[in-house]
């Protein structure tokens, strides 16, 4: 995993800096409008590095490219690069930035600046975790992350249920990231034992492989850490409170959105501890199962279409890990593929119950019912991303569905694949119940009579993108396949390499 030095452009690291400095101007700007353009300007500038960055990757190769490597001290470098594994979240991030500024313009978040500015600080460290390939800097960007998270919580959660989410969020986080600095020291110090140097770049440390009773800790201890920022069963807790008293989008979509969790088990994780993943893959798929129909359950029982979400997105952690765990090509294509999709598709149901919420001024379910009428375009737009989070065809879901299913009967047995399958109609069963009720029934409260909106053209930018990017990767998949393929087989050949 040395990799090799392809492209000597300092691309990666202007795609953090580009948003430092968009948050630097933004948050000096009073004025609204100029605020909000401001953030359209720089957030599609990002938007159109990332898409140059795709158009130069490579695909032929599996090797890490644009490697930038800065040293800071005799053990922490300045150390980015991007391969397979990584692209298309470097494509999301940027992607979501956009959708979240037009989003805090159509219902006019204020302060601007600063709402901005706060966007752009999560965006710099999302491009940082997703770009690092040093553990340490890994973990120092996964604790910068609380800094925007917290701010945009406690500025513009909802009532006095924020200051209880924001706790419960940062008691968690740090939970996890006490845990996975104990790892990433246990790792760091192996590694100066057995070179005489203290390392944390990625490259280094896989080649002063652990013991199996070192991976053993190890590994428990960062995916405990990661179950927490995933929201896996059981170490949930802090989501459906974030969903219920945070802003509707912005936190919501970086959290839920962005799979951070499932990228850090693809890029460190499985190649770091291969034979502990191998010996832990059992219960963890186990603790998966459980963990997607607890999520589908608790969503059926909800009233408020913010916490069904939020459950939604603890059965989605389920079937994704358990891609991760199948360990094979198949298994880890279809989980990165449907961690994409599924961030897309919790983007556009998020987005769409922001703007309902202007429109209406609730979220709670029985409050609900007969939107179409007034808001045909949002309807759509739910349903459209209800059906690709359920895996139906000429959705990006369906390809990386059924990818899953072929690893998981490749590596375990049919009980899990008919696990993942029902954990699909279950899906099904939640979103297309939480969309009749929402756009379909009869309204109850006749007091709630929403007047039938015309989208501005901020709406109308972020439903087109929405349904386009679902649409348009669903009907054609293979390119996304190619790109992530040469870099998953050498993950997957790795893995059982080190434990035969």
């Amino acid at each position: 995993m040395t990799g090799e030095h392809i492209g000597s452009q300092h691309i990666l690291s202007a795609l953090i800096v580009l948003p430092l400095l968009a948050m630097s101007l933004a948050w000096t700007v009073r004025s609204a409008q100029q605020a909000f353009l401001l953030g359209v300007i720089a957030a599609i500038a990002e938007l159109g590095i990332s898409i140059w960055l795709f158009m130069v990757f490579r695909t032929d190769t599996p090797e890490l490219q644009f490697i930038e490597r800065i040293p800071v001290t005799p053990f922490l470098s300045f150390h980015l690069g991007v391969d397979g594994i990584s692209i298309l979240f470097v494509e999301l991030t940027a992607l979501l930035t956009l959708l979240v500024i037009l989003y805090g313009e159509i219902v006019d978040e204020s302060p601007a600046g600063i709402y901005v500015a706060s966007v752009f600080a999560f965006q710099a460290v999302m491009m940082g975790l997703f770009l690092s390939i040093d553990l340490l800097e890994f973990w120092m960007a996964s604790a910068l992350e609380l800094i925007p998270a917290s701010f945009i919580l406690q500025r513009w959660g909802f009532g006095q249920g924020k200051s209880m989410a924001l706790r419960r969020y940062l008691v968690d986080m740090l939970g996890g990231l006490g845990l996975m600095l104990v790892a990433i020291l246990i790792v760091g110090w192996h590694h100066a034992e057995a070179s005489g140097t203290w390392s944390f770049a990625l490259s280094n440390l896989l080649d002063t492989p652990l013991s199996r009773s070192q991976q053993s800790l190890s590994f428990i201890l960062f995916f405990y850490a990661l179950s927490i920022r995933m929201a896996l069963f059981p170490f949930h807790a802090w989501l459906p409170v974030v969903a219920q008293h945070g802003p509707l989008t912005t936190i919501c979509v970086f959290l839920v959105g962005l799979k951070v969790g499932i990228y850090a088990l693809l890029r460190f994780v499985l190649p770091l501890f291969p034979e502990a993943a191998h010996q832990w893959k059992s219960f963890v798929v186990g603790l998966a199962i459980v963990g997607i129909f607890y999520g589908a359950l608790l969503a059926l029982m909800q009233i408020n279409l913010r916490r069904l979400l939020a459950f939604s997105a603890v059965s989605q952690t389920g079937m994704l890990v358990i891609g991760v765990f199948c360990l094979n090509r198949e298994g880890l294509q279809g989980s990165l593929l449907l961690g994409i999709n599924f961030g897309v598709a919790a983007s556009a149901l998020l987005f769409v119950t922001g703007v309902l919420y202007r429109s209406t001024h609730t979220t709670m379910l029985p409050r609900l019912g007969g939107m179409f009428d007034s808001l045909p375009l949002l309807g759509l737009t739910f349903l459209l991303a209800a059906l690709s989070t359920m895996a139906m065809p000429g959705t990006p879901g369906f390809d990386a569905a059924h990818l899953m299913l072929e690893g998981a009967i490749e590596t375990h047995n049919w009980g899990v694949a008919v696990a993942m399958a029902s954990g699909s109609v279950a899906s099904a069963a939640f979103l297309l119940w939480a969309f009749q009720r929402t756009f379909l029934a009869s309204r109850r409260d006749a007091a709630l009579r929403p007047e039938k909106i015309r989208l501005s053209i901020p709406e109308a930018v972020l439903v087109g993108a929405l349904c386009s990017v679902q649409l348009g990767v669903g009907f054609y998949t293979e390119p996304w396949l190619e790109i992530v393929d040469a870099s998953l087989v050498k993950l997957a050949k790795k893995i059982n390499a080190r434990t035969k």
